[in-house]
C-alpha cells in the first residue's frame, strides 16, 4: 500500500498522461493536482471521485494507495535476478520484457540514487523525481528481499 499521492502519480503516469491533462479530465487546478502528487494537499471526498474518474480507475484503489499492476510482482528467479543485475550493469537488454522492465528502473534509480538531496530546477531536479519514481515502481512489483537482492547483486558486478 502506497501513500494516496505516490498512487496517484503512479496512475497517472500509467495512464500516460501529463499533470494538465489529468488535471483537465479530473476537473481540477493543476496546482492543485501537482500539491497532491507532492503530498503537500489533503483530498476531499469530491476530488478523489474525480480524480478516478480522470484516471479510470475506482475511487478505492486510490484511496487505498494500490499501485497500478499490484499484485503483479514476479517471483524472480535466481536465474532471472542474475540477467537483470548483468543487464543494469553492462547497459544490455534483457531477455525478458518483464525483466528489461526491472533493469530500466533499476538503472533509473542508481543513476540517481539519493533524489531527496536535489534542490533547484532543471535536469537535476527531474532526475531526482525519475529516480524516485523507478524506486515506487519498482516497489511495486519486486518483493523487498527480491529488491535487496538485486541491488547486492548489482553491486558485487560493479566490484568485479
Amino acid at each position: 500500500m502506497l501513500p494516496f499521492n505516490e498512487a496517484l502519480r503512479l496512475w497517472r503516469l500509467e495512464r500516460g498522461l501529463t499533470q494538465a491533462a489529468l488535471a483537465q479530465r479530473a476537473r481540477v487546478p493543476r496546482p492543485n493536482l501537482s500539491a497532491i502528487e507532492r503530498g503537500r494537499r489533503e483530498v476531499s471526498l469530491a476530488t478523489l471521485r474525480s480524480l478516478a474518474l480522470g484516471l479510470d480507475v475506482r475511487p478505492g484503489v486510490l484511496a487505498d494507495g494500490i499501485a497500478p499492476g499490484a499484485g503483479a510482482q514476479h517471483a524472480w528467479s535466481r536465474a532471472a535476478m542474475e540477467r537483470i543485475a548483468e543487464a543494469v550493469v553492462r547497459g544490455t537488454t534483457a531477455r525478458q520484457p518483464a525483466e528489461q522492465a526491472v533493469a530500466e528502473l533499476l538503472r533509473r534509480v542508481i543513476s540517481h540514487p539519493n533524489p531527496a538531496s536535489s534542490r533547484g530546477r532543471g535536469s537535476r531536479r527531474h532526475d531526482a523525481r525519475a529516480s524516485a519514481t523507478a524506486w515506487v515502481l519498482l516497489q511495486s512489483r519486486c518483493a523487498p528481499g527480491e529488491l535487496r537482492s538485486l541491488l547486492q547483486r548489482i553491486d558485487d558486478r560493479r566490484r568485479r
